[in-house]
Protein backbone atom coordinates (compact mmCIF):
# COMPACT_ATOMS: atom_id res chain seq x y z
CA UNK A 1 0.00 0.00 0.00
CA UNK A 2 2.63 2.79 0.53
CA UNK A 3 4.41 2.30 -2.85
CA UNK A 4 0.83 2.88 -4.47
CA UNK A 5 0.62 6.52 -3.53
CA UNK A 6 3.50 7.95 -5.02
CA UNK A 7 2.87 5.90 -8.05
CA UNK A 8 -0.91 6.94 -8.27
CA UNK A 9 0.80 10.76 -7.71
CA UNK A 10 2.90 10.47 -10.54
CA UNK A 11 0.24 8.76 -12.80
CA UNK A 12 -2.38 11.94 -12.12
CA UNK A 13 0.66 14.42 -12.59
CA UNK A 14 1.59 13.06 -16.21
CA UNK A 15 -2.04 12.86 -17.11
CA UNK A 16 -2.60 16.34 -16.27
CA UNK A 17 0.57 17.45 -18.08
CA UNK A 18 -1.04 15.79 -21.70
CA UNK A 19 -4.22 18.92 -20.64
CA UNK A 20 -1.50 21.36 -21.86
CA UNK A 21 1.35 21.45 -24.63
CA UNK A 22 4.52 19.99 -22.91
CA UNK A 23 6.25 23.05 -24.92
CA UNK A 24 4.98 25.67 -22.57
CA UNK A 25 8.09 24.75 -20.21
CA UNK A 26 6.71 24.85 -16.74
CA UNK A 27 8.69 24.13 -13.96
CA UNK A 28 7.55 21.02 -11.52
CA UNK A 29 5.66 23.24 -9.00
CA UNK A 30 3.84 24.82 -11.49
CA UNK A 31 2.37 21.67 -12.62
CA UNK A 32 1.46 20.84 -8.77
CA UNK A 33 0.02 23.90 -8.83
CA UNK A 34 -1.88 23.33 -12.15
CA UNK A 35 -3.00 20.66 -11.01
CA UNK A 36 -4.57 21.73 -7.66
CA UNK A 37 -5.94 24.36 -9.54
CA UNK A 38 -7.71 21.98 -11.83
CA UNK A 39 -9.02 20.45 -8.72
CA UNK A 40 -10.43 23.25 -7.08
CA UNK A 41 -11.97 24.64 -10.60
CA UNK A 42 -13.82 22.19 -11.22
CA UNK A 43 -15.44 22.08 -7.48
CA UNK A 44 -16.32 25.45 -7.39
CA UNK A 45 -18.06 25.25 -10.94
CA UNK A 46 -19.38 21.95 -9.93
CA UNK A 47 -21.11 23.60 -6.64
CA UNK A 48 -21.09 27.34 -7.15
CA UNK A 49 -23.61 28.12 -10.48
CA UNK A 50 -26.65 26.39 -9.20
CA UNK A 51 -26.19 27.40 -5.27
CA UNK A 52 -29.24 29.91 -6.08
CA UNK A 53 -31.37 26.87 -6.81
CA UNK A 54 -30.52 25.19 -4.14
CA UNK A 55 -30.75 27.81 -1.71
CA UNK A 56 -34.24 28.65 -3.36
CA UNK A 57 -35.41 24.91 -2.95
CA UNK A 58 -34.77 25.36 0.77
CA UNK A 59 -37.09 27.95 1.11
CA UNK A 60 -34.73 31.22 0.30
CA UNK A 61 -36.55 34.19 -1.23
CA UNK A 62 -34.45 36.34 -4.36
CA UNK A 63 -33.40 38.71 -1.84
CA UNK A 64 -32.37 36.01 1.12
CA UNK A 65 -30.31 34.23 -1.93
CA UNK A 66 -28.33 37.22 -2.25
CA UNK A 67 -28.24 37.63 1.68
CA UNK A 68 -26.45 33.94 1.38
CA UNK A 69 -23.86 34.79 -1.04
CA UNK A 70 -23.17 38.32 -0.10
CA UNK A 71 -22.28 36.65 3.60
CA UNK A 72 -20.24 34.55 1.76
CA UNK A 73 -18.28 37.21 0.30
CA UNK A 74 -17.90 39.35 3.12
CA UNK A 75 -15.95 37.02 5.24
CA UNK A 76 -13.79 35.81 2.28
CA UNK A 77 -13.55 39.91 1.57
CA UNK A 78 -12.40 40.04 5.02
CA UNK A 79 -9.80 37.44 4.88
CA UNK A 80 -8.08 38.72 1.31
CA UNK A 81 -5.35 41.08 3.05
CA UNK A 82 -5.05 38.47 6.08
CA UNK A 83 -4.55 35.22 3.55
CA UNK A 84 -1.54 37.68 2.05
CA UNK A 85 -0.16 38.72 5.37
CA UNK A 86 -0.44 35.14 6.62
CA UNK A 87 1.37 33.69 2.93
CA UNK A 88 4.04 35.94 3.60
CA UNK A 89 4.16 34.29 7.40
CA UNK A 90 3.95 30.88 7.07
CA UNK A 91 4.65 30.58 3.34
CA UNK A 92 2.62 29.83 0.09
CA UNK A 93 2.05 25.96 0.59
CA UNK A 94 1.31 25.99 3.77
CA UNK A 95 -1.21 28.77 3.39
CA UNK A 96 -2.72 26.12 0.40
CA UNK A 97 -2.79 23.35 2.33
CA UNK A 98 -5.13 26.13 4.95
CA UNK A 99 -7.23 26.96 1.86
CA UNK A 100 -7.71 23.00 1.16
CA UNK A 101 -8.95 22.11 4.41
CA UNK A 102 -11.26 24.87 4.88
CA UNK A 103 -12.57 23.96 1.29
CA UNK A 104 -13.47 20.38 1.64
CA UNK A 105 -15.28 20.17 5.21
CA UNK A 106 -18.00 22.66 4.47
CA UNK A 107 -19.79 20.77 1.33
CA UNK A 108 -20.02 17.48 3.59
CA UNK A 109 -22.02 19.47 6.36
CA UNK A 110 -24.39 21.28 3.79
CA UNK A 111 -25.53 17.88 2.37
CA UNK A 112 -26.72 16.91 5.98
CA UNK A 113 -28.47 20.38 6.29
CA UNK A 114 -31.64 21.50 4.79
CA UNK A 115 -32.53 24.75 6.28
CA UNK A 116 -30.79 27.59 4.37
CA UNK A 117 -29.81 29.19 7.41
CA UNK A 118 -27.41 26.26 8.30
CA UNK A 119 -26.36 26.47 5.18
CA UNK A 120 -25.08 29.76 5.04
CA UNK A 121 -22.36 29.74 7.93
CA UNK A 122 -20.98 26.79 5.44
CA UNK A 123 -20.93 28.33 2.85
CA UNK A 124 -19.23 31.23 4.19
CA UNK A 125 -16.38 29.07 5.62
CA UNK A 126 -16.24 27.36 1.77
CA UNK A 127 -16.34 30.68 0.28
CA UNK A 128 -13.39 32.20 2.61
CA UNK A 129 -11.00 29.16 1.78
CA UNK A 130 -10.72 30.42 -2.04
CA UNK A 131 -9.27 33.52 -0.02
CA UNK A 132 -6.37 32.01 0.74
CA UNK A 133 -6.01 29.72 -2.29
CA UNK A 134 -5.88 32.88 -4.92
CA UNK A 135 -3.22 34.62 -3.03
CA UNK A 136 -0.42 32.00 -3.10
CA UNK A 137 -1.00 31.04 -6.25
CA UNK A 138 -1.20 34.28 -7.58
CA UNK A 139 1.99 34.77 -6.07
CA UNK A 140 3.33 31.56 -7.02
CA UNK A 141 2.61 32.46 -10.49
CA UNK A 142 4.09 35.80 -10.24
CA UNK A 143 7.66 34.87 -9.18
CA UNK A 144 7.88 32.23 -11.84
CA UNK A 145 7.27 34.75 -14.40
CA UNK A 146 9.22 37.68 -16.40
CA UNK A 147 8.67 41.06 -17.62
CA UNK A 148 8.47 39.30 -21.30
CA UNK A 149 6.02 36.73 -20.50
CA UNK A 150 4.26 37.38 -17.43
CA UNK A 151 1.09 37.99 -19.03
CA UNK A 152 1.53 34.26 -20.94
CA UNK A 153 2.32 32.54 -18.08
CA UNK A 154 -0.70 34.13 -16.13
CA UNK A 155 -3.07 33.01 -19.49
CA UNK A 156 -1.49 29.35 -19.31
CA UNK A 157 -2.19 28.93 -15.48
CA UNK A 158 -5.57 30.16 -15.83
CA UNK A 159 -6.38 27.66 -18.17
CA UNK A 160 -6.61 25.34 -15.29
CA UNK A 161 -10.23 27.60 -14.57
CA UNK A 162 -12.06 26.81 -17.87
CA UNK A 163 -11.44 23.36 -17.98
CA UNK A 164 -13.15 22.27 -14.88
CA UNK A 165 -16.09 24.62 -15.94
CA UNK A 166 -16.62 22.48 -19.19
CA UNK A 167 -17.82 19.50 -17.36
CA UNK A 168 -18.48 20.60 -13.98
CA UNK A 169 -21.95 22.45 -14.32
CA UNK A 170 -23.40 20.57 -17.10
CA UNK A 171 -22.80 17.19 -14.69
CA UNK A 172 -23.76 18.83 -11.76
CA UNK A 173 -27.55 19.95 -13.38
CA UNK A 174 -28.10 16.43 -14.58
CA UNK A 175 -27.36 15.06 -10.90
CA UNK A 176 -29.27 17.35 -9.65
CA UNK A 177 -32.63 16.51 -12.15
CA UNK A 178 -32.02 12.56 -11.47
CA UNK A 179 -30.44 12.22 -8.06
CA UNK A 180 -30.52 15.62 -6.14
CA UNK A 181 -28.84 17.87 -4.55
CA UNK A 182 -26.48 15.63 -1.94
CA UNK A 183 -24.24 13.95 -4.76
CA UNK A 184 -23.29 17.68 -5.68
CA UNK A 185 -21.63 18.36 -2.27
CA UNK A 186 -20.26 14.95 -1.34
CA UNK A 187 -18.70 14.94 -4.90
CA UNK A 188 -17.06 18.52 -3.81
CA UNK A 189 -15.95 17.05 -0.83
CA UNK A 190 -14.13 13.96 -2.51
CA UNK A 191 -12.17 16.15 -4.94
CA UNK A 192 -10.89 19.03 -2.27
CA UNK A 193 -9.88 15.92 0.00
CA UNK A 194 -7.79 14.53 -3.31
CA UNK A 195 -6.37 17.83 -4.09
CA UNK A 196 -4.40 17.72 -0.99
CA UNK A 197 -2.04 15.00 -3.32
CA UNK A 198 -0.64 18.03 -5.44
CA UNK A 199 -0.39 20.15 -2.47
CA UNK A 200 1.47 18.20 -0.23
CA UNK A 201 3.76 17.58 -2.94
CA UNK A 202 4.96 21.07 -3.52
CA UNK A 203 8.37 22.10 -2.53
CA UNK A 204 8.86 25.51 -0.90
CA UNK A 205 12.32 26.85 -0.46
CA UNK A 206 13.46 28.08 2.64
CA UNK A 207 14.16 32.10 3.25
CA UNK A 208 17.47 32.47 3.00
CA UNK A 209 18.01 34.95 5.98
CA UNK A 210 20.85 37.40 6.09
CA UNK A 211 22.91 37.80 8.90
CA UNK A 212 24.64 41.44 10.14
CA UNK A 213 22.72 43.55 7.99
CA UNK A 214 21.16 46.56 9.47
CA UNK A 215 17.60 46.41 8.39
CA UNK A 216 16.44 49.15 5.88
CA UNK A 217 12.74 50.39 6.01
CA UNK A 218 10.60 47.60 4.58
CA UNK A 219 8.45 49.26 1.66
CA UNK A 220 4.52 49.57 1.70
CA UNK A 221 2.03 49.39 -1.39
CA UNK A 222 0.64 52.60 0.90
CA UNK A 223 4.10 54.20 -0.46
CA UNK A 224 3.45 57.42 -2.98
CA UNK A 225 5.35 55.53 -5.32
CA UNK A 226 2.58 53.20 -5.62
CA UNK A 227 -0.70 53.91 -4.38
CA UNK A 228 -2.21 55.88 -6.88
CA UNK A 229 -1.68 52.55 -8.91
CA UNK A 230 -2.74 50.81 -5.65
CA UNK A 231 -6.14 52.72 -6.02
CA UNK A 232 -6.79 52.15 -9.57
CA UNK A 233 -6.68 48.39 -9.22
CA UNK A 234 -8.89 48.72 -6.08
CA UNK A 235 -12.11 50.17 -8.33
CA UNK A 236 -11.03 48.27 -11.25
CA UNK A 237 -11.59 44.98 -9.40
CA UNK A 238 -13.94 46.62 -7.10
CA UNK A 239 -16.02 46.73 -10.38
CA UNK A 240 -15.19 43.59 -11.94
CA UNK A 241 -16.40 42.07 -8.38
CA UNK A 242 -19.86 44.15 -8.70
CA UNK A 243 -20.31 42.60 -12.15
CA UNK A 244 -19.76 39.23 -11.05
CA UNK A 245 -21.82 39.47 -7.74
CA UNK A 246 -24.93 40.55 -9.56
CA UNK A 247 -24.80 38.14 -12.82
CA UNK A 248 -24.26 35.08 -10.31
CA UNK A 249 -26.65 35.94 -8.15
CA UNK A 250 -29.39 36.23 -10.96
CA UNK A 251 -28.38 34.40 -13.99
CA UNK A 252 -29.93 30.89 -12.78
CA UNK A 253 -33.08 32.22 -11.64
CA UNK A 254 -33.58 34.24 -14.72
CA UNK A 255 -32.88 31.25 -16.84
CA UNK A 256 -35.32 28.80 -14.64
CA UNK A 257 -38.25 31.04 -13.59
CA UNK A 258 -38.29 33.12 -16.69
CA UNK A 259 -36.76 31.92 -19.90
CA UNK A 260 -37.78 28.36 -18.44
CA UNK A 261 -35.18 25.58 -18.96
CA UNK A 262 -33.90 22.70 -17.01
CA UNK A 263 -30.91 22.31 -14.80
CA UNK A 264 -28.98 20.29 -17.65
CA UNK A 265 -29.39 23.56 -19.91
CA UNK A 266 -28.50 26.03 -17.45
CA UNK A 267 -25.64 24.08 -16.53
CA UNK A 268 -24.87 24.19 -20.36
CA UNK A 269 -24.24 28.27 -20.36
CA UNK A 270 -21.36 27.45 -17.81
CA UNK A 271 -20.19 24.93 -19.40
CA UNK A 272 -19.96 26.92 -23.31
CA UNK A 273 -18.72 30.00 -21.40
CA UNK A 274 -15.76 27.82 -19.78
CA UNK A 275 -14.81 26.18 -23.37
CA UNK A 276 -14.55 29.92 -24.43
CA UNK A 277 -12.23 31.01 -21.72
CA UNK A 278 -10.35 27.69 -21.83
CA UNK A 279 -9.31 28.87 -25.92
CA UNK A 280 -8.88 32.57 -25.19
CA UNK A 281 -6.57 32.04 -22.17
CA UNK A 282 -3.05 31.69 -23.98
CA UNK A 283 -3.84 34.06 -26.81
CA UNK A 284 -4.67 36.56 -24.79
CA UNK A 285 -1.86 36.68 -22.17
CA UNK A 286 0.30 36.31 -26.01
CA UNK A 287 -1.33 39.35 -27.03
CA UNK A 288 -1.07 41.75 -23.73
CA UNK A 289 2.69 41.16 -23.87
CA UNK A 290 3.26 41.19 -27.60
CA UNK A 291 0.83 44.58 -27.63
CA UNK A 292 0.41 45.56 -24.10
CA UNK A 293 -1.28 44.95 -21.42
CA UNK A 294 -3.37 48.36 -21.01
CA UNK A 295 -4.55 48.01 -24.63
CA UNK A 296 -5.61 44.56 -24.51
CA UNK A 297 -7.95 45.30 -21.13
CA UNK A 298 -9.46 48.38 -22.88
CA UNK A 299 -10.25 46.56 -26.26
CA UNK A 300 -11.15 43.23 -23.84
CA UNK A 301 -13.73 45.29 -22.03
CA UNK A 302 -15.36 47.68 -24.76
CA UNK A 303 -17.86 44.86 -26.02
CA UNK A 304 -19.07 43.82 -22.40
CA UNK A 305 -21.98 46.48 -22.26
CA UNK A 306 -23.32 45.74 -25.54
CA UNK A 307 -23.33 42.01 -24.86
CA UNK A 308 -25.05 42.43 -21.39
CA UNK A 309 -27.69 44.79 -22.71
CA UNK A 310 -28.87 42.60 -25.59
CA UNK A 311 -29.95 40.26 -22.58
CA UNK A 312 -33.01 43.11 -22.40
CA UNK A 313 -34.52 41.98 -25.39
CA UNK A 314 -33.60 38.27 -26.18
CA UNK A 315 -35.80 35.52 -24.91
CA UNK A 316 -34.08 32.24 -27.32
CA UNK A 317 -32.28 30.66 -24.47
CA UNK A 318 -29.46 29.85 -27.43
CA UNK A 319 -29.52 33.28 -28.27
CA UNK A 320 -28.40 34.06 -24.68
CA UNK A 321 -26.34 31.17 -24.35
CA UNK A 322 -23.81 32.69 -27.32
CA UNK A 323 -24.34 35.65 -25.63
CA UNK A 324 -23.16 34.73 -21.98
CA UNK A 325 -20.47 32.86 -23.49
CA UNK A 326 -18.85 35.59 -25.42
CA UNK A 327 -19.43 38.05 -22.50
CA UNK A 328 -17.26 35.22 -20.21
CA UNK A 329 -14.97 35.21 -23.42
CA UNK A 330 -14.38 39.25 -23.20
CA UNK A 331 -14.17 39.14 -19.48
CA UNK A 332 -11.16 36.57 -19.35
CA UNK A 333 -9.17 38.35 -21.66
CA UNK A 334 -8.78 40.94 -18.86
CA UNK A 335 -7.33 38.56 -16.38
CA UNK A 336 -4.08 38.26 -17.50
CA UNK A 337 -3.54 41.92 -18.26
CA UNK A 338 -4.73 42.90 -15.01
CA UNK A 339 -2.56 40.45 -13.17
CA UNK A 340 0.25 41.81 -15.23
CA UNK A 341 -0.05 45.26 -14.80
CA UNK A 342 -0.04 44.54 -10.85
CA UNK A 343 3.19 42.01 -11.27
CA UNK A 344 4.78 44.50 -13.63
CA UNK A 345 4.17 47.68 -11.17
CA UNK A 346 4.86 45.83 -7.58
CA UNK A 347 7.91 44.92 -6.53
CA UNK A 348 7.88 40.91 -5.49
CA UNK A 349 8.12 41.34 -1.49
CA UNK A 350 5.00 43.58 -1.63
CA UNK A 351 3.02 41.14 -4.01
CA UNK A 352 1.64 39.48 -0.89
CA UNK A 353 -0.15 42.51 -0.19
CA UNK A 354 -0.86 43.81 -3.70
CA UNK A 355 -2.57 40.36 -4.15
CA UNK A 356 -4.42 40.83 -1.11
CA UNK A 357 -6.01 44.26 -1.73
CA UNK A 358 -6.82 42.78 -5.12
CA UNK A 359 -8.58 40.08 -4.21
CA UNK A 360 -10.46 42.02 -1.41
CA UNK A 361 -11.66 44.65 -3.89
CA UNK A 362 -13.40 42.00 -6.05
CA UNK A 363 -14.53 40.26 -2.65
CA UNK A 364 -15.94 43.23 -1.59
CA UNK A 365 -17.80 44.08 -5.07
CA UNK A 366 -19.33 40.70 -5.31
CA UNK A 367 -20.47 41.29 -1.86
CA UNK A 368 -22.21 44.45 -2.49
CA UNK A 369 -24.04 43.16 -5.16
CA UNK A 370 -25.89 39.95 -4.76
CA UNK A 371 -28.81 41.51 -2.18
CA UNK A 372 -29.02 44.75 -4.78
CA UNK A 373 -29.21 42.27 -7.41
CA UNK A 374 -32.22 40.21 -5.66
CA UNK A 375 -33.52 43.23 -5.08
CA UNK A 376 -33.80 44.78 -9.11
CA UNK A 377 -34.53 40.66 -10.14
CA UNK A 378 -38.02 40.96 -7.86
CA UNK A 379 -38.35 44.49 -6.88
CA UNK A 380 -37.57 46.50 -10.39
CA UNK A 381 -37.41 43.99 -13.36
CA UNK A 382 -36.10 40.52 -14.38
CA UNK A 383 -33.75 41.75 -16.43
CA UNK A 384 -32.87 45.44 -14.64
CA UNK A 385 -29.25 43.57 -13.17
CA UNK A 386 -28.21 43.03 -16.37
CA UNK A 387 -28.41 46.67 -17.45
CA UNK A 388 -27.29 47.56 -14.13
CA UNK A 389 -23.98 44.97 -14.76
CA UNK A 390 -23.34 46.69 -18.06
CA UNK A 391 -23.25 50.33 -16.60
CA UNK A 392 -20.62 48.80 -14.26
CA UNK A 393 -18.84 47.59 -16.87
CA UNK A 394 -18.84 51.22 -18.75
CA UNK A 395 -17.35 53.16 -15.42
CA UNK A 396 -14.26 49.88 -15.25
CA UNK A 397 -13.25 50.69 -18.92
CA UNK A 398 -13.59 54.41 -17.34
CA UNK A 399 -10.84 53.31 -14.85
CA UNK A 400 -8.60 50.70 -17.07
CA UNK A 401 -8.17 53.70 -19.32
CA UNK A 402 -6.15 55.52 -16.24
CA UNK A 403 -3.77 52.54 -16.34
CA UNK A 404 -0.17 53.14 -17.70
CA UNK A 405 2.60 50.45 -19.05
CA UNK A 406 5.19 50.10 -16.72
CA UNK A 407 7.21 47.99 -19.55
CA UNK A 408 10.31 50.15 -20.64
CA UNK A 409 11.94 50.10 -17.42
CA UNK A 410 10.97 46.26 -16.25
CA UNK A 411 12.56 45.43 -20.22
CA UNK A 412 15.78 47.45 -19.70
CA UNK A 413 16.13 45.30 -16.14
CA UNK A 414 15.40 42.22 -18.37
CA UNK A 415 18.57 42.33 -20.89
CA UNK A 416 20.58 42.57 -18.07
CA UNK A 417 20.22 39.26 -16.96
CA UNK A 418 18.13 37.37 -19.73
CA UNK A 419 19.20 33.64 -19.13
CA UNK A 420 18.59 33.92 -15.03
CA UNK A 421 15.26 35.06 -15.88
CA UNK A 422 14.08 32.92 -18.64
CA UNK A 423 15.57 29.79 -15.88
CA UNK A 424 12.22 30.49 -14.12
CA UNK A 425 9.89 29.51 -16.17
CA UNK A 426 11.95 26.07 -17.17
CA UNK A 427 12.11 22.97 -15.47
CA UNK A 428 15.15 22.76 -12.91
Amino acid sequence: MGDRGPGFANGFYSSVESLVPPMLGLKRDLWLLFALNLAIGFSGQFMAPLFPLYLEGLGASEVEIGLVLSLASVLATALMIPAGLLMNRIGKKRTLLVSVVLAALPPALISLVSDWRWVTPLYMVFSASFSFFIVARMAMISESATPGNRATLFGIMNVAWPIGGIVAPTLSGFLVENFGWAPIFQVTTVIMLASLIPTLRLEEPATPIEVGQVPAKRPSILDGKYLPFMTLIFLFHLLAGMVEGMIGTVLPLFLKNQIMISESLIGLFFTASSLLILVIQIPSGRLADRYGRKKVLVLSLLPLPLLLGAWLFVDDWLVLLILYAAFSGFRSMTWPSSLALLADFIPSELMGSALGVRMTSMRLGSTVTPVLAGYLYSGVGYRSPFLASAALVTLSIVVALAFKEARAEEDEAETVQPMARKENIHQA
